[in-house]
């Protein structure tokens, strides 16, 4: 009787080592798998900021050739105010 439960034991003790071993094999693999994702996580946070910036240098070059359109604007329509303003004093 003593045999059979050595035999078992013994059994058991292996079963344990298996599971141990698939345990710690897909412990590897999941942090293998969370490593991947951490890296993909970065090259997305890196292609964010360019983005980002790339949008923010756009507008700015839209506020920019705004305002120049305005100045133009203005500097071109001072010498018909200053016609204007001349004509109403002659009278």
């Amino acid at each position: 009787m003593k045999g059979g439960g050595s035999e078992r034991l013994a059994s058991v003790e292996q079963r344990l080592s298996d599971h141990e071993a698939r345990c710690e094999e897909r412990l590897g693999e999941i942090k293998a798998s969370a490593a991947g994702t951490l890296k993909a996580v970065e090259g997305l946070k890196s292609r964010f900021w360019a983005i980002a910036l790339s949008l923010l240098a756009w507008a700015m070059a839209q506020v920019w050739a705004g305002s120049q359109a305005r100045v133009s604007r203005l500097e071109s329509a001072r010498p018909a105010m200053v016609r204007e303003v001349a004509d109403a004093a002659a009278r």
